[in-house]
Formats: structure tokens, C-alpha cells, sequence
């Protein structure tokens, strides 16, 4: 059975600083655990440093693709709102048959998330995000953007 999951909290709860005192990251364990449960990589350190070292107002949905179980994925809304103000980004994922395993370990992720503001789980959460039909999206804020749907096959 398939089953998908919608986030929405900071781009920095992905993150964690094993040293409080250095400027060096690395992908949040509980993240981590899912990505490899799902048995896909995704460079957050990359995405990370790329949504910060970008301005406000732009940013697009990456879908990362399990080359073995197409439907498994990886989403990440990296659009950065001109007025957020806790960099919130909304991301996701999509299995089948790891289900249970997936949900304890989404919940604990988001549980432990710093800045959680939604959590959704379901069969058809991702949807709406994974059409390519509404794309591209278009946000405005004294000029237009419009956001496009990368996908990457791992």
C-alpha cells in the first residue's frame, strides 16, 4: 500500500550541528533515518546552503526518485516566502509497503522538528505536488516567479 507524507517546518530542522561552536552540519539523524529507510539520497547540505545563499522569492519543488521504486520519492518545496520570517519550507515523501516503519519515523522526525508546523499523512497527500500539469507555479510579490518541478532519479 502506498503512503504519503506532507511537512511543512524550517529548512533548518533538516539540519543538525553536532558542534554548537562550529559552523559545520550535517543532515538531522531522524531525517537521515528516513531517507535511508527509503533508500534515498538527497544532498541537504547542498539544497541547504543553496536556499540560503539565494534570495527571498524564488526556489523550486525537487522530487528525488528511488531509481528501484519509481513511486518512492523524496519532495522538497524550496520556495522561500519574501514574508517567512523561520525559513519554512513544506517537503515530503511517498512509499510502499514500509509503511508503519516510515510513519513511526516520520512522526518522530517531525515531532522532534524545532519550528513543526503541519504535519499530513494519507494515500493521495502528494497528488497535487507531483502533477506535472500545475506547473509552472506562479507566486507574486512586487515581481512574478515561477517555481518549477525538478526530478532527479537516484
Amino acid at each position: 500500500m502506498n503512503i504519503e507524507f506532507w511537512i511543512t517546518a524550517s529548512i533548518s530542522d533538516l539540519v543538525f550541528y553536532p558542534d554548537e561552536w562550529a559552523d559545520k552540519y550535517v543532515t538531522h539523524p531522524n531525517f537521515q533515518a528516513v531517507l535511508s529507510e527509503l533508500g534515498i539520497a538527497v544532498p541537504v547540505e547542498e539544497i541547504h546552503e543553496h536556499y540560503f545563499n539565494n534570495p527571498v522569492h524564488t526556489g523550486d519543488m525537487l522530487v528525488f526518485r528511488n531509481q528501484e521504486q519509481p513511486l518512492e520519492c523524496i519532495v522538497l518545496n524550496t520556495y522561500r516566502d519574501p514574508l517567512d520570517q523561520l525559513d519554512m519550507i513544506q517537503f515530503g515523501w511517498s512509499t510502499v509497503n514500509r509503511g508503519e516503519t516510515i510513519r513511526q519515523l516520520s512522526r518522530h522526525f517531525y515531532d522532534e522538528c524545532e519550528y513543526a508546523v503541519r504535519y499530513e499523512e494519507g494515500q493521495s497527500v502528494l497528488y497535487h505536488i507531483l502533477r506535472k500539469g500545475p506547473y509552472s507555479r506562479t507566486f507574486h510579490y512586487n515581481t512574478v516567479f515561477e517555481q518549477q518541478l525538478k526530478s532527479y532519479d537516484l
